[in-house]
């Protein structure tokens, strides 16, 4: 192999390793943009849960729907950012799970789901028969 063919070689990968690197944050942006939704996912579905509990026996209190769902769903769901974190915690919430907090006094149960760097994605208040939620959206640039 010549000289000529050799630089041309090095040319080309030199190129492809720039188009790779200047692709690179499309594609990563895109993939925590799935795992964002997976915690709104998460949450929409421990809502559903929830007021089904509620609505099974309607004098339970929310302390007590709250952990049997974060029980159940625990087992079912995983954190998207961390396959070995919960999806769903009472205290201390980590990238990716969803923190569970009810109060027995006006029967709510409040959950938040954070998403990378601990930044709020979702929040949903539940209040039999009723739930609000409230979801961060990014604007497109």
């Amino acid at each position: 192999m010549n000289k000529l063919a050799k630089l041309e070689i090095a040319v080309i990968i030199i190129l492809l390793l720039c188009i790779g690197l200047y692709l690179t944050p499309y594609f990563t942006s895109s993939f925590d943009k799935r795992r964002a939704a997976k915690v709104c996912a998460n949450a929409a579905v421990f809502t559903s849960k929830a007021l089904a509990n509620f609505n099974e026996e309607k004098d339970k209190k929310a302390s007590i729907v709250a952990k049997e769902t974060l029980e159940e769903l625990n087992t079912l769901d995983k954190n998207p950012f961390d396959k070995k974190l919960p999806a769903y915690v009472f205290e201390k919430p980590q990238t990716g799970s969803i923190l569970v907090e009810s109060d027995d006094k006006i029967q709510t149960i409040t959950l938040t789901g954070f998403g990378r760097e601990n930044v709020i994605l979702v929040r949903t208040v539940i209040k039999p028969p009723s739930f609000v939620t409230y979801q961060k959206y990014e604007d497109k640039k």
